[in-house]
């Protein structure tokens, strides 16, 4: 490095881009130093060649590149997102603009050809896991070896592409200018969004990838979150409910004050019940107000808005007092200022729904509690809570009959002549995993006056639970093995779905009432 280099912070656009000076420098190693050399160099002169970097200061860096480029180095200041796209335009790497969206199609077969970009490559597994109905895709960084995985009906399965070591920080990088995330940070966890449409058999539909991006011993390691736009228009009619179900939920969701709440785990669907339940009550003569995070769907005259670190759930619930709403859906309730927020609006006039995270649908109940909401205030305001799973559907193309084993007849209290239930061996329309698409198993609370009474006297949850059933509600497991007994599910999938501790008391409950 030369002794008399001076720091000098200047713009991209004074110096030319020249592809053949730009790949003097690996690219991997441009984009892991963020350092990109700058102006055409004349490899038969000995003058110092400029580089770009983030801080002309680290001699080090300087050092190191001028010892491989064994010529004298001119640092000059510029920032990541200038480097990376001298970086990416010296390469024959076209750089979208954030803004802009990325243009997908489905991809049967994905290349290991050599002289496939970055760019192209990445291309093809987002074109590869739409064309698979991912719900999300992992980029996994290890010592050895880089795994890409994409979860499809809930189970993630890997990807053969030709992601590793070497290429997996230019991906990387790829990913973070897109989702508009600080492609210089590379210590701590981001989050982005990239826009992109997806086009399929003559049609494009809208495509949110919602990024995360965090770092490891070995790399940053990035999931994205498919949010296919096609999926919001599901419908109630669609959601796999059973008849008596759905009307008990429609009737509940027509009512103009009162809380119903949708509880479950991450990835039980909840999102789309609300959302599905906003399109049956969306009308012209509702004003419909919702608080998300973040908005994943985006919806014609409903009034959308996303938490900020300046207003989060409770401050537009408070807010959303003053705009005088027929609904209010608020993304989840989270904390005790937002279930108080939550219940005053329920209170007054105004129909709320909202998330919990719960294990079964009475248990709402005492997670309110625990929020610091009065025993009457909820006996009062619960219109009905519905707890959700979401359950991997048989190929209908290879399912077969199939007899339960004797644990399954133990462990679900099934009769002994009881035989009707199916398995899949696999066939080529459900990529031999014996299953093809997913739908719901719900348990749906809705306390009358009798068990109102139970809820304001604090009684306990498992005897609001057991009255609950006696007078015809329709659990987990009831549901659950009601899809089984139609061929839609495996007896196995509802181990996987249903908490093993409601399979138990359920199956106590039902010997002890002398039913199966």
């Amino acid at each position: 490095m030369s002794n008399n280099a001076v720091e000098v912070f200047t713009e991209l656009c004074q110096f030319t881009v020249d592809p053949a000076s730009v790949q003097l420098l690996p690219q991997k190693y441009c984009l892991g130093n963020l350092i990109v050399i700058l102006g055409k160099v004349n490899p038969a002169a000995d003058s110092s060649i400029t580089v770009g970097c983030l801080d002309p200061k680290n001699v080090v860096l300087l050092t190191e590149v001028s010892a491989l480029l064994q010529r004298k180095v001119k640092p000059v200041q510029l920032n990541d997102h200038e480097i990376v796209k001298a970086i990416n335009t010296g390469h024959g790497l076209v750089q979208n603009d954030p803004s802009e969206r990325l243009i997908l199609r489905p991809v049967n077969e994905l290349s290991f050809s050599p002289d496939l970009s970055p760019v192209q490559l990445l291309n093809e597994i987002l074109g590869k896991a739409l064309d698979h109905g991912a719900t999300d895709i992992h980029f996994e960084t290890y010592e050895d070896d880089v795994d890409v995985r994409i979860r499809v009906d809930g189970m993630l399965k890997g990807l053969s592409t030709a992601v590793d070591n070497d290429n997996i920080a230019t991906i990387t990088s790829r990913i973070k200018i897109l989702a508009g995330c600080d492609i210089a940070e590379r210590r701590r966890a981001q989050d982005g969004r990239i826009i992109a449409v997806y086009e399929t058999d003559g049609k494009r539909r809208n495509i949110d990838f919602r990024v995360s991006v965090v770092p490891g011993p070995f790399g940053e390691d990035v999931v994205m979150r498919v949010l296919d736009s096609s999926n919001a228009m599901i419908g109630l009619d669609k959601l796999g409910f059973h008849k008596d179900v759905m009307t008990q939920f429609e009737q509940i969701a027509a009512n103009p004050e009162g809380l119903i709440l949708v509880t479950g785990p991450t990835g039980s669907g909840k999102t789309t019940t609300l959302y599905s339940a906003l399109q049956r009550i969306n009308t012209p003569e509702n004003k419909i107000l919702t608080v998300e995070d973040p908005i994943e769907y985006t919806f014609d005259k409903i009034n959308q808005k996303q938490i900020t670190p300046s207003m989060d759930f409770a401050d537009y619930a408070r807010s959303f007092m003053r705009h005088n709403p027929d609904v209010i859906l608020i993304g989840e309730i989270r904390d005790e200022e937002t279930a108080g927020a939550a219940m005053r609006a329920a209170q007054t006039g105004h129909l709320v729904l909202s998330t919990l995270h719960t294990n079964d649908a009475v248990r709402t109940v005492s997670r309110l509690f625990t929020l610091g909401i009065d025993a009457g205030v909820v006996s009062g305001s619960l219109l009905g809570a519905i707890s959700q799973r979401l359950v991997r559907k048989l190929c209908e193309h290879c399912k077969i009959p199939t007899a339960p084993t004797e644990q399954q007849h133990q462990l679900f209290n099934l009769p002994p002549e009881d035989g009707r239930y199916h398995t899949a061996s696999g066939c080529e329309a459900c990529g031999y995993s014996g299953f093809k698409g997913r739908t719901g198993i719900y348990e749906l609370f809705i306390p009358d006056d009798e068990i109102a009474d139970m809820i304001a006297s604090e009684q306990s949850i498992h005897i609001i639970r057991r009255r609950a059933i006696e007078k015809g509600m329709r659990s987990l497991l009831d549901d659950a093995l009601d899809k089984a007994r139609q061929g839609i599910i495996p007896l196995s999938e509802i181990l996987r779905a249903v908490p093993y501790r409601i399979i138990t008391a359920e199956r106590e409950l039902n010997r002890a009432s002398g039913l199966t």
